[in-house]
């Protein structure tokens, strides 16, 4: 007979700790809400030459194997809405056996403001190798500039990506995120959901962070970097999480990453699930090095030490389990409520349903995706199951994390 209260209470607490996580989701999503009534984007009037001094941009374009799409890239980036003088291209072939370098080198011929390196290292492999050596070559050849923007090259930028930066670093951001979302959003379900997904952690979540005055986390494709930031923290991030193994470092010693809604970069997505495992494994492993109980150790205490919020709200950030699991915990708590008919049990796994329909309707509500998106809802239980045998099985099985692997695409 004790074993039934024994339970009960049990299930009460796990309820309690499954509410912390929704809560804090749903108030990033009212400040998200909140925030995007009285933003102003910027308008596509570009910069005069009577300017004050506009920031003067590298875009750091890391490539291995993207000959078919790295001339898009380039020329969305022509297209800047820019002073031409002021950005310059700096496209990292990595590892590359196709024609990445060249297409890149005729692009340079046609535009004059494209330069291509040429990186072979068959052992230290990816994106944060490619970037810690480009950096260290434009030192070596004395190419300065006021901010570092990162770039993946199966992207396309918006003209007024740059404007919306320069903003941002005229008001003092020092590491910049722009809003990173999905290209081909209608190519298939799986596309469309990645929509879903990518909008709630890159947009809504960054865009509430920066609200209530914590910091955006960096996701990699449209990152912004001060020169001075560099210079006081260099790029030592080689993980398959690179840029969040970064994110975690400066906001360590207290800096705040900007989210900057208005610079908007749209990126290929995998269309089907089997070109997703790579991708999602790297995504995943978002800690880096260091496991999430050691950043989390050492995030509250220097939080706690300097009383810096940034830091304190970046723990609950990084203890906010991935969405499927959250979906999945609140499905379990309900049907097990109605197995064992607790009333009180049901009310709050009912609410907590509704808190997390409430975090998800907030992408729908702010960016009114199209009706694909919509249609592609009744994937959604095949996606979760998906993203649970990545979470389980994939990501803790070294064949699968020992090294870095290109995305498979079509």
């Amino acid at each position: 007979m004790l074993i039934v209260p024994i339970l009960t209470w049990l299930f009460i607490s796990a309820e309690i700790l499954l509410a912390l996580p929704i809560l804090y989701l749903c108030a990033l999503s009212v400040a998200a809400m909140y925030g995007e009534r009285g933003r102003k984007p910027v308008q596509a009037t570009g910069i005069s030459h009577k300017a004050a001094s506009p920031a003067d941009f590298a875009i750091l374009v890391p490539a291995h194997n993207e000959e078919t799409v790295i001339g898009t890239l380039l020329a969305s980036l022509a297209a800047l809405n820019y002073l031409p003088d002021r950005y310059t291209v700096y496209v990292v072939a990595d590892n590359c056996s196709d024609s990445t370098a060249a297409l890149a080198r005729e692009y340079d011929c046609e535009h004059n403001r494209v330069h291509v390196y040429e990186r072979i290292d068959p052992v230290k492999r990816g994106k944060g190798y490619a970037l810690n050596w480009v950096l260290q070559k434009l030192a070596e050849d004395k190419h300065s500039h006021d901010a570092y923007i990162i770039l993946d090259a199966d992207s396309v930028v918006e003209p007024n990506f740059l404007l919306s930066m320069n903003r941002e670093l005229v008001r003092g951001g020092q590491a910049l995120q722009a809003c990173n979302t999905v290209l081909n959003v209608t190519e298939s379900p799986g596309t469309a959901l990645r929509w879903i997904a990518l909008t709630l952690v890159n947009h809504v979540r960054s865009l509430g962070r920066t609200r209530l005055g914590g910091s955006s986390t960096l996701n990699g494709n449209g990152m912004c970097l001060s020169h001075t930031l560099l210079a006081r923290y260099p790029w030592q991030a080689f993980g398959q999480a690179e840029d969040y193994q970064y994110y975690l470092t400066i906001v360590e010693h207290g800096e705040r990453v900007v989210y900057v809604p208005d610079a908007v970069v749209r990126s290929q997505m995998p269309a089907t699930f089997a070109q997703m495992r790579t991708q999602d494994i790297r995504w995943e492993s978002s800690s880096g090095n260091q496991s999430t109980r050691q950043a989390v150790a050492t995030l509250l205490k220097a939080g706690l030490k300097h009383r810096d919020f940034v830091r304190i709200e970046a723990v609950a950030e990084l203890l906010t389990p991935p969405l499927s699991l959250l979906v999945s915990w609140c499905l379990l708590t309900f049907v097990f409520s109605l197995f064992i008919w607790h009333w009180s049990g049901l009310l709050v796994s009912t609410l907590l349903i509704g808190g997390l329909l409430f975090y998800i309707g907030t992408a729908f509500y702010l960016l009114r995706p199209p009706q694909a998106v919509y249609k592609a809802l009744l994937h959604a239980p095949g996606f979760v199951m998906w993203k649970l045998w990545v979470y389980f099985v994939l990501k803790r099985s070294r064949k699968h994390t020992s090294e870095w692997v290109r995305t498979s695409r079509a």
